[in-house]
Formats: structure tokens, C-alpha cells, sequence
């Protein structure tokens, strides 16, 4: 008798789970869709066990598909509008950003974020998504329910949003291999001009 009643309770509590969970993941893309524009400081923490690197640098953004992570030993993540440079880890070069291919995959990762719109990134990758409320941030909390194909890919991604201002702070991306990449920024100014010269390549 116990087991049936603890169904429907169960069950009504996930379904409000979820709603605040909508709820919230609506505030985060209401927060960033005034964001037109930023210029900000960018940390890069790369950790796998005992090793870790890291990079400091500047990041550009203009909304909806333009950005530039230009770090301070010449690494690059310049991504304007169907295309991307990057000589980041493994890839090196210029790519054209084709609808489903990983290269616009990954890309979008970072152009959802800083929008916000972390249900459609969810929805385009097949991710479970739940929100937290930890420290000061909102945090997105994306899994991959697909498999991996040869490992390549992230079976997490992690968004942080500032827990009173809704806006982003962090982007963390968990590999197959159990590799964190995360990418910080601070001292960000929002909706200035940004020079076009940034995103050329």
C-alpha cells in the first residue's frame, strides 16, 4: 500500500522539478537576450588527473554568432558566423560550420551560452539538462545521452550563471576521457561596440 501511494508522490515531485527547472532555464534566456554585445577576460583551466594547464586571455562576443577567444600566447577560438579558426588541443585550422557536423556543434556550445539558450542546445544534442542552485551560481547541467562515436565529445557541459544577475560566468566541458576544460570570465563589459577586425581570419 505504501508503494502505491509513494508512486503518485514521487511522480508529481518530478514533474515540479521539471517545472522549475523550465522556469528557470526561461529566466537565463530572458536575462541574456539583452545582451547584444561583450568584451571580457577569459581563464582557461584544462585538468585531466594530476595535470593541468593553463590560459589567459580576451574574449569577444557579438550576438547572434560571432565570437573571439584570443589568448595571451597566440591560441585562438574565432567563430564568424559559418566559419571557425581554432588552434586549440587537436584542431588546427579554418573550418566551415556545417548544420550537424561537430565543428558547428561545438561552436554552439559557446554561442548558446552566452545567449542563454541552453534548452535549445539541449534540444539539438540530445542532452538531459537539470539546474542547480550552487554557491553563487545558477547552474546548467547538461548530459549526453547519445553514445560516443570513437570517444570524441563532452558527456557533460556545464554552464554557470551569476545566481542574481542570471549572466554567464563559467562554460565547463567534461570529455569522454574525463578531461575539464573551463573557460571563466570576469571584469566583462556588455552591449559597447566590438571591433569587426577580431573575428577576420
Amino acid at each position: 500500500m505504501r508503494k502505491l501511494l509513494l508512486l503518485p508522490l514521487l511522480f508529481l515531485l518530478t514533474v515540479a522539478l521539471h517545472a522549475q527547472d523550465t522556469e528557470m532555464l526561461v529566466k537565463i534566456r530572458n536575462a541574456n537576450a539583452t545582451v547584444q554585445s561583450f568584451e571580457t577576460d577569459l581563464h582557461n583551466t584544462q585538468a585531466k588527473s594530476d595535470k593541468k594547464t593553463e590560459q589567459s586571455g580576451k574574449l569577444y562576443f557579438v550576438c547572434p554568432n560571432q565570437f573571439a577567444a584570443l589568448f595571451d600566447n597566440g591560441k585562438h577560438m574565432i567563430v564568424n558566423v559559418d566559419h571557425l579558426k581554432m588552434n586549440i588541443g587537436l584542431f588546427n585550422g579554418k573550418f566551415k560550420l556545417r548544420n550537424g557536423g561537430m565543428m558547428r556543434s561545438l561552436s554552439n556550445i559557446f554561442l548558446y551560452g552566452f545567449q542563454g539558450r541552453c534548452q535549445e542546445l539541449a534540444n539539438e544534442n540530445s542532452y538531459a539538462v537539470k539546474v542547480f542552485e550552487i554557491g553563487p551560481y545558477q547552474q546548467v547541467y547538461c548530459t549526453n545521452t547519445k553514445k560516443s562515436l570513437l570517444g570524441i565529445g563532452y558527456k557533460n557541459v556545464i554552464f554557470n550563471y551569476d545566481k542574481q544577475t542570471l549572466m554567464l560566468r563559467e562554460i565547463i566541458l567534461i570529455d569522454n576521457n574525463d578531461t575539464v576544460d573551463t573557460y571563466s570570465i570576469y571584469n566583462t563589459v556588455y552591449n559597447l561596440p566590438v571591433d569587426n577586425k577580431v573575428f577576420q581570419f
